[in-house]
């Protein structure tokens, strides 16, 4: 799993550090109020695999000086890590999964399996020839999760390039549920999110969560994957174009429904295949 969390100035420890059933390895990526660490379970010492990653509000070692989170980064990164606990019922397998959980208020953590995957902008610049059928596809399967999300009651809240992980076969995993929210549920009159892939509506603050705010993050996401395709012809860009227009239409009521994006998204995957086209790695990728 990749490094997709703001860095911050940090202190580091070799203690060994156990977690509810979990002993902690190596830490390797924080935020300003959260750390992820790679996990093995506790009776597992001397086991030189660590299959999982445990997220936590970020705990300095208590020499440490400084690169101190910030009161509000810690209430911060408890908000959103009890967030994601409370959506981890809702499964898909393009949804990164929640493997268990601690809700204490002081010290919250959730355990999620170690994926071997990149983020979604960083696989596109390890293809050589980024076809439109597999920007499609990864798309779609972004939409699929996010199509589960709605249905059960859910806004993700945060769909960008930097939260879909995606391995070597192409299979995309939609991560970082902490600015989920409940559909018609008030939000919170701080923007909280990501400004290029924010609806309008979302980045004035102080309004509802709906599904078409993803709708809309999707749409931008879908541009970003379209503008690093391999020219084709613009017969074939256009019904893209046409529905990214929809997606991010100002007025969320003139978007569509995630449920026909992704039905549409599978038919412009179709009519695009031609014939098989894979997401090729660069031999030097490869080997490394």
């Amino acid at each position: 799993m990749p490094n997709h969390t703001a860095v911050c100035p940090s202190s580091s420890s070799t203690r060994e550090q156990i977690v509810g059933i979990w002993r902690l390895g190596q830490r390797f990526a924080q935020g300003c109020g959260s750390e992820l660490s790679l996990a093995q379970p506790a009776d597992s010492r001397g086991n030189p695999r660590f299959d999982y990653v445990l997220k936590s509000v970020r705990q300095p070692a208590p020499e440490a000086s400084v690169g101190l989170p910030a009161p509000q980064d810690t209430r911060e990164a408890q908000r959103r890590i009890m967030q994601s606990i409370e959506v981890a019922g809702v499964t898909h397998p393009n949804l990164i999964a929640v493997l268990d959980a601690s809700d204490a208020s002081h010290a919250p953590y959730l355990v999620m399996p170690r994926l071997d995957t990149v983020t979604m902008d960083e696989r596109i610049r390890q293809i050589e020839h980024f076809a439109l059928p597999v920007a499609l596809w990864w798309t779609r399967q972004v939409a699929q999760a996010l199509e589960k999300l709605h249905s059960a009651g859910w806004v993700h809240g945060n769909v960008t390039p930097g939260n879909v992980l995606v391995d070597a076969k192409g299979h995309a995993t939609l991560i970082d549920l902490g600015f989920s929210a409940r559909i018609h549920t008030p939000l919170h009159r701080t923007f909280r999110g990501t400004p290029n892939y924010a609806s309008p509506e979302l980045a004035t603050g102080g309004t509802a969560a709906l599904p078409a705010m993803d709708t809309f993050a999707l749409g931008r996401l879908l541009w970003g994957n379209l503008a690093a395709t391999a020219p084709v012809a613009p017969a074939v860009i256009e019904p893209v174009a046409e529905l990214i227009e929809r997606m991010v239409a100002d007025d969320p009521q003139q978007r569509p429904a995630i449920g026909e994006v992704v039905q549409r998204l599978l038919a412009l995957e179709i009519d695009t295949l031609g014939e098989h086209i894979g997401p090729v790695l660069p031999a030097r990728a490869i080997a490394a």
